[in-house]
């Protein structure tokens, strides 16, 4: 298929750096402290922990193992905490994303653990669609090995999100209820909630409609990349910039183009680091200009498909 980086030549991102607990951080987390009573929050919680060996939700296991708080409670504790330390005197809204595999049983851990303190009127459920699975780049779907007449399903993934808030009204009722601004992050990353107040300082101070939390990374690492990648003028269009996060397989590759081949993904010799951060999915994002943009697209994220292929032939997939 066509290379969606075709046309492009990446630049670095254009953002701020920031050490935990020192300098600059400390004054943006006062910022974004100041701002938090305009904040709801979005998981995205569509996935079981198969991959990490369980066979329930992740929301579910343990994000530490001296008193077992699962990442669920963990998240509530937090949530809890951003409110009361904003002064806001209603419980900051939370969002969780869904799918048929997992709707049923956050819902139940919600319940078990009396919502874990969040007012229950703040807490809002929104279950994804599952979509026919592909078995190869042919797009031929994926039927059940022990039953060719039925097509194997997946949840329709995280960009499904934006739809449902669309769809459900929901991102429109919280923006007319006074929210400025939506946090969305992961199910099974319990050190996000560290850096949520200096990010949103950030969009704060700086204005932003989107802002990436990312991290250092070394360069190499099998992780996205947040790039920001500029189109010349011509080709049909009038130019312009995106910044995006690149997978790293991608990565290598775009910056070996751009270079004719001199340089590819190389630590900068002043840090150690790779100059492009890598992305943990945590984003901040303006509520304003959001909803505006959800009306105009429905919702809908163009996909991007990355593969992993079951042999050398690049024809099949190792999993539907």
């Amino acid at each position: 298929g066509r290379n969606p980086l075709d046309g492009y030549r990446p630049s670095l991102p254009v953002g701020e750096t920031l050490d935990f607990g020192r300098g600059a951080f400390l004054k943006y987390e006062e910022e974004g402290l100041a701002a938090m009573r305009g904040a709801a929050f979005v998981l995205v919680a569509g996935g079981l922990g198969e991959r990490l060996g369980a066979s329930g939700i992740k929301l579910d296991l343990p994000a530490e193992l001296a008193t077992g708080t699962s990442f669920l409670a963990l998240y509530a504790q937090h949530i809890l905490a951003l409110g009361a330390a904003a002064g806001s005197a209603a419980c900051l809204p939370l969002v969780l994303m869904t799918s048929d595999d997992t709707h049923a049983r956050t819902l139940a851990s919600l319940e078990a653990g009396d919502y874990f303190g969040l007012d229950r009127r703040s807490v809002f459920l929104l279950r994804q669609q599952a979509v026919p699975c592909l078995a190869d780049g042919g797009a031929a779907l994926a039927v059940d090995p022990s039953d060719a007449s039925r097509v194997l399903t997946k949840p329709n993934g995280h960009g499904e999100v934006h739809r449902l808030l669309h769809s459900s009204g929901l991102a429109a009722k919280l923006h007319g209820d006074g929210c400025t601004h939506l946090v969305f992050f992961q199910d099974t990353n319990g050190l996000v909630f560290n850096a949520v107040p200096a990010a949103l300082g950030v969009s704060v101070r700086r204005g932003l409609a989107l802002n990436f939390v990312s991290v250092r990374r070394r360069a190499g690492d099998a992780s996205g990349a947040l790039i920001e990648l500029v189109r010349e003028r011509g080709g049909g269009d009038g130019g312009g910039r995106v910044l995006a996060n690149v997978e790293y397989n991608q990565l290598e590759p775009l910056l070996r183009a751009a270079s004719a081949g001199a340089s590819g993904d190389e630590p900068d010799p002043a840090t150690g680091w790779s100059p492009y951060p890598g992305n943990c999915n945590q984003l901040v994002v303006a509520l304003r200009p959001y909803v505006e943009v959800l009306a105009a697209s429905g919702g809908v994220v163009p996909e991007f498909v990355n593969p992993k292929y079951s042999d050398a032939s690049r024809s099949g997939f190792k999993k539907p």
